[in-house]
């Protein structure tokens, strides 16, 4: 698999760095409230969460 050269990579705003923590910590939350009643519950649910959040942002940076 090639990567980009540096040249081609979009350069990332504060707003997209302040999206994806935003998203992180609703992440981290969900994952708490989940392990309060079963912890392999929450670690399913931080993969699967992380997973979607991967395939949103990829897919918002391809467009």
């Amino acid at each position: 698999m090639r990567q980009k050269p540096s040249s081609d990579l979009r350069p990332v705003g504060l707003t997209s760095l302040l999206d994806l923590l935003g998203s992180l910590l609703v992440i981290v939350a969900i994952v708490l409230a989940v392990a309060v009643y079963t912890l392999p519950g929450a670690i399913a649910s931080a993969g699967i969460l992380l997973l979607g959040l991967s395939w949103l942002v990829d897919r918002r940076s391809r467009t």
